[in-house]
Order: structure tokens, then sequence, then C-alpha cells
């Protein structure tokens, strides 16, 4: 590897890191109240008052709420004010909320620092994945679009330890370190060159690309910075026909299968109620070791993540890791099922080991093989816009999911929960199989004509599927061995252009 490769390579790896500080800071945020949940709800309680388990539901999916709020505008801010700026914004909602909880010790106050930070959640996942798709090259950027999900699983780690090692107002000080900390270094990362290049400013667009590349010289930059002028889908903002694109809407549906997946995969019950979920599950271990047992197995898959996650095709490690999730989950349910009827049981390492198995499926494929998919498969113009929706409708049905989670409890008990959530990461695989095309080491043109066919499995029957326009209509061609197939964009096929 020469100088400028390894230069490059450290620059876009240090800006990855540090945008990446506000995704540990939602990781933060989101396994903040597993921690803290059995101190709110006992008589020595911090607050002003003992919670309820209705209070304990609020506080956690009430940032759901701000979230979606989020979607709305946070995509809006990073095209008109840019990445940076929209970082600091992004940032700020954790910092005041930290704050908040240091300053006041009402349950208002607690639900309203818990809104600020869901607000804060819906940033980081929509400006943090643009940043570093934008900054990093074809060499890097697969294996620094895994740091999103490495870095939240950090900051989940992070909380679970301090929680179990300090008290409340320890606590919270300790994440309000990561805030701090953040604004601070967020200073000395240059703009994104294509934000730049989209705001008409080529000069700060060359010399911020002459630091992401690791090189001194305009000559050396100046074919890619041509390429990011010149190409009419960075430039030029996006119409609705972009929008209408077959290949467009097939995105847009295999986006919102994935958040889908993500939400009922039942993730976010299991970090947000951690300590309580072990505590209930028949193992004598202590439910807060066990607590940060498995953020420290989620950091470990996270790890290895970023190391395979560029190794294997992308379909493969989202129905493998679907497949394994159910699985765990389907085990899980049957150990709460257990101690429901024999009170005494003992089921050992088996639910530590079960949500292991678990969190490191999450952390290898469901949840970041997502994110560097979208990347993939949408063209940068309707990139934001697309984002946004599907963080808007993860959003909606995560707030639905945790915030119903206690009455499902009572209703189908622990274990039925746990074993819907299964079905719903069985139902994953044979849906990705189908309906998502392979993306790794493929172009942008292979993908998108992929995305023409409404189910990617034909691929494999195809000799070769290529494009071609006809009178300014975009025609797909899928040729087989013994027939050629036209496939216009309303899905009409004909054996003629």
């Amino acid at each position: 590897m020469d100088t400028a490769r390894k230069k490059a390579t450290a620059r876009q790896t240090i800006a990855t890191l540090t945008a990446n500080l506000v995704t540990f800071s939602y990781g933060v945020y989101s396994g903040w109240p597993a921690t803290v949940q059995p101190a709110l709800q006992s008589p020595a309680t911090p607050l002003e008052g003992q919670l309820s388990d209705d209070s304990i539901s609020w506080s956690n999916s009430l940032g759901y709420i701000s979230a979606i709020l989020g979607t709305l505008i946070w995509g809006v801010l990073a095209e008109k004010y840019g990445r940076k700026v929209t970082g600091y914004l992004t940032m700020a909602p954790f910092l005041i909320s930290w704050v908040v909880l240091l300053l006041t010790k009402s349950e208002m106050s607690l639900l309203v620092a818990r809104f600020l930070g869901g607000l804060g959640g819906s940033g980081a996942a929509i400006n943090t994945p643009m940043f570093v798709g934008e900054v990093s090259d074809e060499h890097t950027n697969a294996a620094l679009g895994s740091l999103f999900i490495l870095m939240y699983n950090l900051g989940v780690l992070y909380v679970y330890v301090c929680g179990t090692c300090f008290g409340y107002t320890s606590l919270n000080s300790a994440c309000l370190v990561v805030s701090v900390v953040f604004m601070v270094v967020w200073y000395t990362i240059p703009e994104s060159p294509t934000c730049l290049v989209r705001k008409n400013k080529p000069v700060e667009a060359r010399d911020s690309l002459k630091w992401f590349r690791g090189t001194d010289t305009d000559k050396e930059v100046e074919e890619e910075l041509d390429s990011l002028t010149v190409r009419g889908d960075q430039v030029l903002p996006a119409s609705m026909a972009d929008f209408m694109e077959v290949g467009t809407v097939k995105a847009m549906i295999i986006g919102f299968i994935f958040q889908t997946g993500t939400q009922l995969c039942g993730i976010n019950v299991i970090l947000s109620y951690a300590v309580d979920i072990f505590d209930q599950s028949g193992s004598k271990l202590s439910p807060n070791v066990c607590t940060i047992l498995v953020g420290l197995v989620q950091v470990c898959g996270s790890v290895i993540g970023c190391l395979i996650v560029t190794k294997g095709a992308r379909k493969l490690f989202l129905i493998s890791t679907y497949s394994a999730a159910a699985v765990s989950l389907y085990i899980m349910g049957g150990c709460f099922y257990a101690t429901s009827f024999y009170k005494d049981v003992n089921t050992g390492l088996l639910p530590v080991a079960c949500l292991s198995a678990h969190v490191i499926a999450f952390s290898l494929g469901l949840g970041m093989v997502p994110y560097i998919v979208y990347t993939e498969i949408f063209k940068p113009n309707v990139r934001n816009v697309c984002m946004s929706a599907l963080m808007f409708w993860n959003n909606a049905l995560g707030f639905g999911v945790l915030k119903a989670y206690p009455y499902m409890q009572d209703s189908l008990h622990i274990s039925g929960c746990f074993w819907l959530f299964a079905l719903a990461c069985t139902v994953m695989a044979p849906v990705t199989y189908l309906f998502v095309p392979e993306t790794r080491n493929k172009s942008f043109e292979y993908i998108n004509n992929q995305l023409q066919l409404w189910f990617s499995g034909l691929e494999t029957k195809a000799k070769s599927v290529t494009s071609l326009t006809v009178k300014n209509t975009k025609v797909v061609v899928v040729e087989s061995k013994d027939k050629k197939v036209y496939m216009e964009n309303n899905q009409i096929c004909s054996n003629e252009p």
C-alpha cells in the first residue's frame, strides 16, 4: 500500500470514527433505560417519585416520536447546511438531554430528556451514513460503513458498564462526556466533498477531496472531482420522475422490508429491557452481569462484521443472520415458557447464549448490512429523501413495538413476545432471498437493472440482465439461453424492444 493510500485510509477512518461518535451516543441513549430501570422503579429511586410500568414504557418509547419528527428535518438540514453543521445539530439534543437529567429529578424532566435524545438518534441514522458514504472511496466504503453498527454497540456496552459501576448521577455525567468530546473533535474534520460540489464550492471541494484522499496535489484528485461535478445525479436535485422509477420504487420497498425486520426482530426491546429480561429468564446469574456479557458479545460481533463484511455476499449475511436470530429467539421464548411452569428452574447460561447469538446475528447482518445496501441501491440525488422516509417508518414502528411491549407481556406472556419476534425473523429470510438483489462488487447500473425485476431470484435463471434506451424510454433486457425479453418501467414485457 503506497503512502497516499495509507494516509487516505487513516484519514477516512478518523473522520468516520468522529462522525460516529453521534452514533455512539445513540447507543448510549438506547442502552441507558436497561441499566436504570430497576433503580427508577425501586423505593430508593433517584427521582422525586417511583416510576410505574407505564411510565417506563413511555420513557423507553417516547424518543421514537421525536425521531419521527427528526426524519422530516434532518435530510433537509443536511442538504441546506451541509453534513458538518448537521453533525453538530444531531449531537446537540444528546448533550442537552444529559444536562437535563443531571440538573433535574422529576419524571417530566426524564421524559423531556428521552424525547430530545430520540431527536438526535434519528439524525445519527440519517446524517452519519450519508457523510461516511461521501468521504470514503471504493476501497474503504463497506468497511467504514459497517462502523455505524459497531459504534452503536460500543455505546450500548459503555452505558451497560457505567450503569453497573456508577450511580445515577455519575452515569449521566459519563454519558455527557461523549457529547462534549464530539463537539471538540468534529471541528477538525473537513466537510464532505460531494456536499461542497453540490453547493457550488469547487475550491473547498478540491481541498476536502485532497485531505480525504491523502494527497497534496490537485492533479491526483482532479479526475474524481470532475466526476463529482459532471455526474448529473450528484449535482441536480431529484425530480418526481426520479422517485417514480421502478428501480427507486423497489429500492424503497426493500428498505421498508429491512426496517420492519430491524424493529420486529426485538433488538430494541432487548436493549431497553435487558436487565429485566434476564431477571425473568430463570438464570441464577446476576442480571447486570448477563447484560454486560451480551453487550460485550454484541461488540465482538460488530468487530467481526467490520472485518468480514467485504468478504461475503450481502444476501448470504442477511439470510443466515435472520435464521440465526429466529432460532435464538425461539429458544429464548422456551426458557420463559419453562419458568412460567417451573418457578425453580435454572436455565443457567442458556439465556445469555441465546441473546448473545441474537445480538451477534444483528451485528453481523440484519442490523448492519441494510445500511450498506442503502448506499448501493439508491441514486445519490434521491438517497436523502428515501433514507428519511425509511427512518420515519423505522421510528414509527419502533415506537409501537416498545410502547406495546409491556401490554404484550400481559396478554401473550413474555414467551409469546419472543416467539412473535422469532416468527418475524423467520419470514424475513425468504423475503430477502426473493426481493433483494446481490450488491457486493456490483456497479450501480447492474444493481439498478436487477431492481427492475420484482423477484431478484430470477437473476439466477438469466444469462444476462442489461438495459437500453428506446425512444427515450429505458428498457431492461433479460436474456436466457433460448429467449430474450424486453421489459419497460411499467413491468410490461415483450419479445421486441
